[in-house]
């Protein structure tokens, strides 16, 4: 595969991906969490983190945000799948969809864990 063609195949890759979070914008809980990152940047600047423990800041929002994509690409197949066989309320389709929940849930208690180890100290 030539050079150009590869460049170009990754510029594709990047503009899907673009794309996905403009997409994933429209969900109520994505921008709950983007409010929050931005509040959480907003304490980065004002008690000046830096080092290991921006590090650990930038991981855990990034974690939750990637996090919280990924449960509205699930929730939005979940709800394709159910609406294109005509199931309704399947218990099974809910069980996926809570799983997902969950696992968002779980990367924000971890996030809101590491926000107290970096920003306990510093407001106290």
């Amino acid at each position: 595969m030539k050079m150009g063609t590869r460049i170009r195949l990754v510029y594709r890759s990047f503009g899907f991906a673009l794309r996905g979070m403009w997409v994933a914008r429209t969900g109520r809980n994505l921008r709950i969490q983007l409010v929050a990152a931005a509040a959480v940047v907003f304490l980065v600047v004002c008690y000046s983190v830096s080092g290991s423990r921006l590090g650990l800041v930038v991981v855990s929002v990034t974690a939750v945000i990637s996090a919280e994509i990924l449960n509205t690409a699930i929730e939005r197949l979940c709800n394709f799948i159910a609406e294109l066989h005509g199931i309704g309320q399947d218990a099974r389709i809910r069980d996926i969809k809570d799983l997902s929940a969950a696992a968002v849930l779980v990367v924000s208690i971890g996030a809101a864990a590491n926000g107290a180890i970096v920003f306990g100290p510093l407001l106290l």
